[in-house]
């Protein structure tokens, strides 16, 4: 339980999407991040895989040099894919709190932790 996240903290860890700005997301497949080695990250956006190197520095984050692929889904699905992409990749706020992990810039993502790495993209 922490408020000050840092690498460590993230590394080996999935979380699931459950909140745009404070509105539950709601897609047929779980929208999640992970954590990997040396803050390499990648997830799933509800359409889409995205991959990237993950930066924290004094309280910020934000996903570097982000890529992903390029199918379209639909307006809705598409709408969710643009807020998380456009709120990972700019410089926000972030916090772990009691297994939450909130992303607060562009939109404010709210990510709740599963159990191990990889376990939640089986289903």
């Amino acid at each position: 339980m922490t408020k000050t996240v840092d690498g460590d903290q993230l590394k080996h860890q999935n979380f699931k999407l459950h909140t745009i700005d404070k509105k539950a997301v709601e897609t047929i497949k779980v929208v999640n991040i992970e954590f990997i080695e040396a803050m390499r990250t990648n997830g799933f956006a509800g359409c889409n895989r995205f991959f990237g190197q993950a930066i924290i520095e004094e309280g910020k984050f934000k996903v570097d040099k982000i890529g992903m692929t390029r199918k379209s889904c639909g307006t809705d699905i598409n709408k969710i894919e643009t807020d998380i992409i456009d709120t990972l990749s700019t410089w926000s706020d972030i916090t772990l709190e009691n297994d939450i992990l909130t992303i607060k810039g562009k939109h404010e993502l709210m990510f709740k932790i599963t159990s191990g790495l990889n376990k939640i993209m089986s289903k």
